[in-house]
């Protein structure tokens, strides 16, 4: 009798392939705590940065500064990573983007606070993101100080290029934890792959009437992951070797 049998070893290109990548960082998510400085990356380069005390406000309107000194009360509410700012990508309200910025920047502010409670991230994405690429952005907070009542809580809004992706609430029982936004592309911010965009992700942070007076970030970071194959050249592919998955016998 002859029997014929489909290899099942070919099935495993139906499955889903995907990596996790860090695009950038201030802060190390695999650590607890902060040093002084922080580590950073961004596309591949790294170095350190000093988390900095806030300036206690106001806060900045776009572009800020490029030129945070490590020094407390000194930095503003924009931190930048080296890369090329020519573009401004976020549909708000008409700025000049800053251009070259030569180095990542030497200081950050490390919290937020009821007078000053925005932090951005400037960037460039990966001139090998793909389109099909899905991003998140995380941040934990190291603490909140509430004069000690148990009540505090801070509301954060986090946006990128403008684009709302998450609302969380910090509060003495979410110390350590890692807030994640909603996945998202290059399309739903606007983003270009390798383009001199003014890539921003922003955290605004409010209390609503809370005790809460000051939170120190322990990291800030954005995540690449590849997306699913496209069902079509899956099955193109699985079709194209079919054959060799044949076994045949005779009994």
């Amino acid at each position: 009798m002859r029997t014929t049998k489909l290899s099942l070893s070919i099935l495993a290109l139906g499955a889903a392939s995907s990596f996790g990548a860090i695009v950038w960082t201030v802060g190390d998510s695999s650590a607890a705590g902060r040093a002084a400085p922080e580590i950073w990356s961004h596309n591949g380069s790294s170095g350190t940065t000093t988390f900095v005390q806030e300036g206690n406000g106001p806060t900045n309107s776009l572009p800020g500064s490029q030129f945070s000194p490590a020094t407390n009360q000194q930095a503003d509410d924009d931190f930048y990573f080296a890369g090329n700012y020519t573009n401004q990508v976020d549909g708000g309200p008409a700025y000049t983007p800053h251009g070259i910025v030569a180095a990542t920047e030497a200081g950050i502010e490390r919290a937020v606070t009821n007078g000053d409670n925005m932090n951005r991230i400037h960037f460039n994405f990966q001139g090998s993101a793909l389109p099909t690429d899905v991003f998140t952005v995380s941040f934990a907070m190291l603490d909140l100080n509430d004069n000690n009542t148990g009540t505090g809580q801070y509301d954060f809004a986090l946006t990128v290029n403008g684009v709302a992706l998450g609302n969380f609430s910090h509060t003495q029982a979410t110390i350590g934890t890692a807030f994640t936004s909603d996945p998202f592309t290059l399309a739903d911010v606007g983003g270009t792959a390798g383009a001199p965009d003014d890539n921003y992700v922003q955290l605004e942070a409010s209390n609503d009437g809370t005790a809460a007076r000051w939170s120190n970030f322990d990291y800030i970071q954005m995540e690449r992951t590849a997306a699913i194959p496209e069902p079509s050249s899956t099955g193109l592919a699985l079709l194209s070797i079919a054959g060799l998955g044949f076994i045949r016998r005779r009994k």
